[in-house]
């Protein structure tokens, strides 16, 4: 009898987590950060993405379009992993998302590690992802993949650079360094002039961001950590990190911004345990 009750108890639990789970990732928050700069002399808004996945949030994501529609951006900043590299036949779920997405703002895109995987020429879905990037930008989307574009708003002139690490620097259950002078061989110097803003897929090399120059860093890839423990933090880091630095919310130093990104899908492990996904909607000026 206490084996059936118990069982019974264990089965009722496990359906009680399960619609947790399932409600939990059909949620989603804003999370607004102002971020202060004497480069800029009026005031921007911004809005953030990272880490869809393919994810949907209504039918044809409304509800994330309406949410991103409603804070009127000047600019949508994506670093990375719009797509999951393994789902080509379901590339038109992220194409019917920007169709729409680019009639609201600039939309400023850099690969994740999910879009590089499928730049190798020898990947089974290398010329499927090549197909929808070639549609994203005649959406309009400005794909910046160790490249630079500058951004002029009120008369601010915002630098917008997207950075596009090896692959090598995102191998599981390795500590990889990043190269010296690797930023430099990838990207621009960042000059005094301009208000500097990096898409960095991974947040891992922060640090080196802010030496390189940027004046704000947008940055994914870790979904948060996927477990949080409340006043611990992240439990781990998609490439196996026990309580990862950085794996979310902002970070400063010497003038230097980085907002990292919890994202907004998940794949393989469908996991958000204290740790909703999120919008950022950022507020820069002076």
């Amino acid at each position: 009898m206490r084996i059936f009750q118990f069982a019974a108890a264990a089965a009722g639990a496990s359906a009680a987590y399960m619609l947790w789970q399932l409600q939990e990732l059909m949620r989603f928050n804003k999370t607004r950060y102002t971020v202060h700069s004497d480069k800029l002399k009026e005031t921007h808004r911004f809005v953030v993405l990272s880490d869809l996945h393919l994810w949907r949030y209504g039918r044809h994501n409304r509800r994330l379009l309406a949410a991103i529609r409603d804070e009127a951006p000047e600019a949508v900043f994506f670093p990375g992993d719009l797509i999951v590299h393994t789902k080509p036949e379901r590339f038109f779920v992220a194409e019917e998302f920007i169709r729409e997405l680019v009639k609201i703002a600039p939309v400023y895109f850099s690969n994740g590690n999910h879009e590089s995987r499928l730049e190798c020429e020898t990947h089974e879905n290398f010329h499927a992802y090549q197909r929808l990037k070639k549609r994203m930008q005649a959406l309009g989307v400005h794909i910046l993949n160790n490249d630079s574009e500058v951004f002029v708003s009120k008369g601010d002139c915002i630098v917008v650079h997207g950075l596009e690490l090896p692959l090598s620097y995102y191998r599981k259950g390795r500590e990889t360094p990043l190269a010296e002078k690797e930023l430099l061989r990838c990207l621009k110097t960042a000059d005094a002039d301009g208000f500097h803003v990096l898409l960095a897929h991974t947040p891992k090399y922060t640090p080196e961001y802010f030496a390189w120059g940027a004046d704000l860093c947008l940055s994914g890839h870790y979904h948060g950590g996927l477990v949080c423990i409340p006043g611990i933090g992240s439990v781990i880091s998609p490439q196996f990190e026990l309580f990862p630095k950085h794996s979310f919310g902002r970070f400063e130093k010497d003038g230097h911004v980085a907002l990292v990104s919890r994202g907004l899908g998940t794949h393989t492990f469908h996991v958000r345990v204290f740790n909703r996904s999120e919008l950022l909607v950022v507020k820069a000026g002076r």
